[in-house]
C-alpha cells in the first residue's frame, strides 16, 4: 500500500492540514515524521494515495503551504516503509 506523506513548518499547519482535509472528506492521520526526512515539525499528514490530487487542488484552492512531499511504500507486509520523495507526474 503506497500514502502521500506532507510535511509542514510547525505543528500547528500540520494540524490545520488534516482538519482542512477532514472538512472535505478526505481521511488522513497525522503521524510522527519518520527518521529518513528532515523538516522543520516532527509531525506529518499521511492520506492515500488516490487522494493525492484531491489533496494538491485543495490545498491550491486554499493557499495551504507545506514543506515538503513524500511517498511511503510498504511492500511485502513490512513495518518501515521505504521513503521516496515525491513525484506523480
Amino acid at each position: 500500500m503506497d500514502y502521500c506523506l506532507y510535511t509542514f513548518s510547525s505543528s500547528s499547519q500540520a494540524m490545520k492540514s488534516e482538519i482542512l482535509l477532514g472538512k472535505n472528506k478526505i481521511n488522513c492521520r497525522l503521524v510522527p515524521l519518520l527518521a529518513e526526512i528532515d523538516a522543520s515539525c516532527g509531525l506529518a499528514l499521511r492520506f492515500n494515495i488516490e487522494d493525492y490530487k484531491k489533496v494538491e487542488d485543495l490545498f491550491v484552492a486554499e493557499n495551504f503551504s507545506y514543506e515538503g512531499r513524500y511517498v511511503l511504500s510498504y511492500v511485502d507486509g513490512q513495518r518501515k516503509p521505504e521513503v521516496k520523495v515525491y513525484d506523480l507526474s
